[in-house]
């Protein structure tokens, strides 16, 4: 297995998070490698790039707009810049954001910097980050938008209650790298990767249900779907391996293929994770405690098969002026069937995806088949790159209605996968509202 030095600075040599300026080299040179290079593969275990970087924008340097109940967030710079990021804060400054959301002003921070699972993180892995921070990024002088929400929302001092009713994660001790194969996979879980702040449910004020841990939660317009080893509701199923395969390329033949949220964190984070972190993350979530999802009475990735259908092509153009309403099938022949075929088998590569034995269309919850067809699919891992056309207000190839992508919902699931569910425009409509593009 490649240890962490081999890793990760060959992918940071590869320009993700490192520039090559002299002045900018000479420094990080100067302290311990060996604390930079863990410092670097804890950042990407972490996964800080993805939340403070913008598509298009320079590495930490913040801008990304992350849609909450409260309106939305704009994430900050985090380079080591003296006027623009973090450049000014201490080691305790450091600390004190990354464990408990204080700022180096002392200002509450939003917790969508998720510092209550930060809060189990190491005193020898909160130094290595903050070595690498300090030493190993590129500073970048720019100040994102500043966040604007209304009140009360925009009065921080109100959430040193929520921090007092929500608590935080108990701080790990000892060296982490030499953690058990379940301590070690439970400590990546709950503190780098903060699998729950996606995929655990929460209450009326925004707090994890600790009781319902990784059993599915709506994520702007997505659906970070149930991960507990449930055999129905979850990824029961599933073996360590299919999860590792997952975590590393972000897809598995006849199971699932990551987008949106998650597609980020296997590109950015999850594939770049050693074999042995792999296997340590998987075993851990698959022994967490089971639930069930009443929505979902049979494994996601358990339905279908292909379709014989006859074509449905007659030879006859269509006018591009023609704005009738086409049918689900038309629809589906017109958009779909050229990369997932007639039948829904995909290609044989399966780079295009069966629709079949496929969790996204055989969920119980549309959400997330609606946004594959809105959003599409842009996922790169060493595995290579995942692409699917998006449908929605922005797409290059076609732009459907909210009836016309209902429509084809029904039909996919139908056809496909589950098919308890009936899609309506207004659904549709919500689900794009919900979803704040960048």
């Amino acid at each position: 297995m490649p240890d962490f030095k081999t890793v990760f600075w060959s992918f940071l040599v590869g320009g993700t998070v490192l520039a090559g300026l002299s002045s900018f080299a000479a420094r990080a040179a100067d302290v311990d490698q060996d604390v930079m290079n863990r410092g670097a593969y804890l950042a990407t275990a972490a996964d800080c790039i993805a939340c403070h970087t913008k598509p298009g924008g320079t590495p930490f340097a913040g801008g990304l707009k992350i849609a909450t109940p409260m309106g939305d967030i704009i994430s900050t710079n985090i380079t080591p810049d003296a006027d623009h990021g973090i450049g000014k804060y201490s080691e305790h400054d450091f600390e004190q954001a990354l464990r408990k959301g204080k700022r180096r002003d002392g200002a509450n921070l939003y917790p969508v910097m998720p510092y209550v699972s930060y809060a189990a993180l190491t005193d020898q892995d909160v130094h290595a980050l903050y070595v690498w921070f300090m030493n190993g990024v590129k500073p970048v002088a720019q100040t994102p938008p500043a966040t604007q929400l209304s009140f009360p929302s925009n009065v921080r001092l109100t959430l040193s209650g929520w921090n007092m009713l929500a608590g935080t994660e108990t701080q790990e001790t000892g060296d982490s790298a030499n953690y058990d194969k379940m301590r070690r996979g439970r400590y990546l879980a709950i503190a780098l990767e903060h699998c729950g702040t996606c995929h655990t449910p929460r209450n009326v004020m925004l707090m994890e249900k600790s009781d319902q841990y990784l059993a599915g939660s709506p994520l702007s317009g997505w659906y970070a779907p149930n991960i507990t080893p449930s055999k129905t509701g979850g990824i029961g199923d599933w073996s360590e391996d299919d999860l590792v395969q997952y975590l590393h390329t972000g897809r598995v033949k006849g199971r699932s293929q990551a987008a949106g949220p998650m597609g980020e964190a296997v590109e950015h984070s999850t594939s770049h994770l050693t074999d042995a972190d792999l296997h340590a993350l998987a075993a851990f979530v698959l022994q967490v405690k089971a639930i069930d999802d009443s929505s979902e009475h049979q494994p996601r990735d358990g339905f279908g098969k292909a379709n014989n259908i006859p074509d449905l092509r007659s030879g006859e153009l269509t006018r591009i002026d023609n704005l009738s309403q086409k049918s689900p099938e038309n629809l589906f022949d017109a958009n779909c069937a050229a990369c997932h075929g007639q039948n829904g088998a995909g290609t044989v590569d399966q780079y295009a995806p069966s629709l079949y034995k496929n969790s996204v269309v055989g969920a119980g919850r549309p959400d997330n088949l609606i946004m594959t067809i809105l959003t599409g699919v842009n996922r790169k891992t060493a595995d290579g790159h995942a692409s699917m056309p998006a449908f929605g207000s922005t797409s290059d190839v076609q732009r459907l209605s909210d009836a016309e992508v209902a429509s084809l919902v029904n039909y996919v699931s139908k056809t496909f996968g589950n098919g308890t569910y009936t899609v309506t425009a207004d659904q549709v409509a919500k689900v794009r509202k919900d979803h704040t593009p960048y």
